[in-house]
């Protein structure tokens, strides 16, 4: 090798003693006898990740992508990446390094490059500068926008009829629950996520994860009135929510949780003023159409026009919900306060009332239809209304198939309504005999069972031996539209004069009265 290049890589130092001239040259000289110095790095150690879970050494771009940091926070700078510091003397890892090229000499003796201490912010600095923050406490790879919106796809999904989400929509949000209560305060200080973390929380969170976060330092970045006001909504406490979410305008709102808080608002307002309540959910379906909000929030405009007596509201408000979501995962509860609301207006006590009723229920189908009547019937002979209840059990037969077990449901129905009737309740008394209770469900058997019972005592008090010489005269026709206990109350006693009433006819009244409040306890 020419000796121009033995002397570029020759170490640093004193040059070695010339060779006596009798002697040939050799073809290199002799290495001092010093340790090898290690090459010269290529590249600083990489930075270990602070991320738990994520291996040492992951570059930069990925552990962005995998911490969901696109930028690190500003409080948290990055390490300049250090220069490696020359020493007078190597090290014994130095020498134990072999040179890169095997053909030169080794190179210039330096110190390997300092590795970068996790406890200073500058590892460039000298020992002993200031360490750094202390690392988050809790974690912060996590999407809170983007998990909320995916549980409010999975809830839009639920409200256009996949009964199957509501089991997904649950493992979610326990899911859910378990990351936004991991999560560091500092996540929180971005205002989408804190406005995600209220949407979270007042679409299905369990509100006691919220309290917790909300009680740690520093709080979520977000109006205290809407945040504290939504925890007390969820924990049931509705004057002092009333009090925190009152005055905030759901309309000036992002629309996302607008929505949210103007059905929250509706629901804490509903029992004072039903009028604001209504306006309230209009609001809520302005801001989020066809969404889950949008849903709940028709079917409880729904029950508030009822309870107003508002029936034409009543009417056009049951008519969009069952046209929109009559495939919704919650339109059989629906459909349950649907028939007991038709029941309290008597709808079908109008002259055209069973055609105003047809033509709302026209967009179902005709097993919806026949539920709805078959609703519509129990909760009459509830409430003691039997031509209604009659007339729905009669409609309810019409669209049930032969030998079905909601025809049979429809004849439990029929005859409860005329048991309690004077005039009809022999032949009810052996419709009843002759149905298959295994066919009925349990709350459906309570009821064959208080009616049967009604009959039965109706026909004893009717057959016992009157104390009176004179015929007792008929009973009022204006008991036979009356509930079952009314019915009996109602009944002239068959006396003379200040005779009083038979003891069998008082017994059935007792009983009467003792079967109204089973009829009405019993599971729907």
């Amino acid at each position: 090798m020419p000796a121009s290049a033995v002397s570029a890589y020759a170490p640093l130092g004193p040059s070695p003693m010339p060779l006596p001239p009798r002697r040939p040259l050799p073809p290199e000289p002799a290495a001092p006898a010093r340790a090898p110095a290690a090459a010269p790095a290529l590249a600083p150690p990489p930075i270990a990740a602070e991320t738990s879970g994520i291996p040492a050494g992951t570059p930069a771009p990925l552990l962005a992508e995998m911490t969901g940091a696109g930028a690190r926070p500003a409080s948290e700078p990055m390490a300049p990446i250090p220069e490696p510091i020359p020493t007078a003397a190597p090290t014994a890892h130095a020498a134990a390094e072999p040179a890169h090229d095997t053909h030169s000499p080794p190179a210039p003796a330096e110190d390997p490059p300092a590795e970068p201490s996790p406890g200073h912010a500058d590892a460039s600095m000298p020992h002993g500068a200031p360490a750094e923050a202390a690392p988050p406490a809790g974690r912060t790879d996590i999407y809170p926008v983007t998990l909320v919106r995916r549980l409010q796809r999975l809830q839009d999904l639920i409200a256009a009829g996949s009964t199957a989400g509501i089991a997904q929509q649950r493992a979610m949000i326990t899911e859910m629950d378990a990351a936004f209560g991991d999560a560091d305060p500092s996540v929180w200080q971005d205002p989408a996520n804190a406005r995600a973390l209220v949407m979270y929380f007042l679409g299905g969170g369990n509100p006691a994860v919220l309290r917790a976060i909300i009680n740690r330092e520093p709080k979520p970045n977000i109006d205290e009135k809407l945040l504290t006001g939504s925890l007390l909504y969820l924990e049931g406490r509705e004057e002092p929510a009333l009090r925190q979410l009152g005055e905030i305008d759901a309309r000036k709102l992002p629309n996302g949780i607008g929505g949210q808080i103007a059905l929250a608002q509706a629901a804490l307002t509903v029992r004072s003023d039903p009028a604001k309540a209504s306006r309230l959910l209009e609001v809520a379906r302005l801001l989020m159409p066809g969404t889950l909000v949008d849903e709940a929030a028709l079917r409880r405009a729904v029950l508030v026009a009822a309870q107003a007596g508002d029936l034409d509201q009543f009417e056009r408000l049951s008519g969009q919900y069952f046209s929109r979501f009559r495939h919704s995962a919650y339109a059989g509860n629906f459909r349950q306060r649907f028939a007991a609301a038709l029941s309290r207006m008597n709808v079908l006590a109008t002259p055209d009332g069973l055609s105003r009723l047809d033509a709302l229920l026209a967009t179902l189908d005709e097993e919806a239809r026949r539920e709805v009547f078959l609703l519509v019937s129990r909760s009459a002979i509830v409430e003691g209304k039997t031509a209604l209840a009659t007339t729905a059990a009669e409609r309810a037969m019409m669209l049930a198939p032969a030998a079905s077990r909601d025809a049979e449901r429809a004849r439990v129905y029929l005859s409860a309504a005329q048991a309690a009737t004077p005039d009809r309740y022999q032949a009810a008394e052996a419709a009843l005999k002759a149905i298959d209770r295994a066919r009925l469900d349990p709350s459906d058997q309570a009821l064959l069972e208080a009616a049967s019972r009604t009959a039965e005592l109706i026909r004893r008090a009717d057959e016992a031996p009157s104390q009176a010489t004179s015929p007792a005269p008929s009973p009022a026709p204006a008991a036979a539209a009356s509930a079952p206990a009314v019915v009996a109350s109602a009944q002239p006693a068959r006396t003379v004069g200040d005779e009083k009433p038979s003891a069998a006819l008082t017994k059935a009244q007792a009983k009467l009265g003792e079967i109204d409040s089973l009829l009405k306890d019993a599971p729907r």
